[in-house]
């Protein structure tokens, strides 16, 4: 449905995206996922056509929307902004409604009827936005995204003024949307865990670049390189010790890494003696920082654990397998 070709970005002589290319079929959720400024609203912005000046194409279905040939306004795009961007002088039926203005007032009428109710925000018709939690600001907010029946949905950080609870709750009832009307959408957001769990794809943007797009399991266990793998897991760089003794081979252009969570200590006798340098309780386990006392680079490993089978009087031992050992690139 949605396809970014080439796309390049620059504000007077600051280069803010080079040659983004990447795909959005029907019924899929795609997230642009990286540091905060990288760009990824900007490309949501585009798609919708609020930011004009680009290289580059947009296409939606077999029609080419935003180039420097051609652009078209009407996008089949409902937007929905990270603060909401609900109007505060409207009640919430006048602010879904707004988006109806080029429906007769009985076929919009209609139409808010049947979105307060998909919505279940019936009860709150005639309220002001500031008496609404920030649970139904957002149901309001996608009320009016959705108002003139969209292909494309362009959600930024929608989550992110949410308490934890009520972001998973309504993280899988968006999920369930998008696939129920089969729309293409694409969530920007800096969340790894929130990416995760509700992509079909993801895009890892950095310096400019798409570093790598690819299915959410694939884009976690294959990455491409280094800021890839840290930016989705906690992982740890394995020092030379260890990957002499594993009779592991890297060239100068790769490292070797392991999740954290797939690195143990205990009192039973491995190859790698640690020891403890710095450990911090986090409620359910601590985070501890070690390293193996034969190592001359001193570098540091950090492990998660409750701590309650080890004897820490006692000589103790980092216990990893080598099938869970990655060679990624730096």
């Amino acid at each position: 449905m949605v396809n970014v070709n080439n796309l390049s970005i620059k504000f007077n002589d600051t280069q803010i995206l080079e040659d983004i290319n990447f795909s959005v079929q029907n019924g899929e959720i795609v997230t642009l996922l990286g540091q905060s400024g990288c760009g990824k609203t900007t490309i949501l912005r585009t798609i919708a056509g609020l930011q004009r000046e680009h290289d580059g194409n947009i296409c939606i279905g077999e029609v080419c929307v935003s180039s420097k040939e051609v652009y078209k306004q009407d996008r089949e795009v409902g937007y929905i902004f990270q603060d909401y961007a609900l109007f505060p002088h409207l009640d919430v039926e006048e602010n879904i409604s707004f988006a109806l203005d080029k429906l007769s007032r009985k076929d919009r009428n209609k139409r808010v009827d049947e979105l307060l109710e998909q919505f279940d925000i019936i009860p709150h018709r005639k309220k002001q936005i500031h008496q609404l939690s920030g649970g139904q600001q957002q149901r309001v907010a996608i009320a009016r995204a959705m108002a003139n029946k969209p292909k494309i949905l362009l959600l930024d950080e929608p989550f992110a003024n949410l308490d934890s609870q009520l972001r998973y709750k309504t993280k899988m009832w968006l999920k369930n949307l998008i696939k129920k009307y089969n729309l293409s959408a694409i969530l920007v957001t800096h969340d790894k865990k929130e990416a995760l769990s509700i992509s079909d794809k993801i895009g890892i943007i950095h310096d400019k670049k798409l570093l790598q797009f690819d299915t959410t399991k694939a884009i976690y266990t294959k990455p491409i390189n280094y800021y890839v793998a840290n930016f989705l897991a906690e992982i740890n760089i394995l020092p030379i010790e260890i990957i002499k003794d594993f009779d592991i081979a890297l060239s100068e252009e790769q490292i070797a890494i392991i999740e954290i969570s797939k690195c143990k200590i205990s009192n039973e006798s491995s190859l790698f003696e640690v020891e403890i340098i710095d450990k911090s309780f986090c409620g359910e386990y601590y985070e501890v920082l070690i390293k193996i006392k034969s190592d001359k680079e001193n570098k540091l490993i950090m492990i998660k654990s409750s701590l309650e089978q080890i004897n820490l009087e006692n000589k103790f031992y980092l216990n990893i397998k080598k099938e869970d050992i990655q060679i990624i690139l730096k």
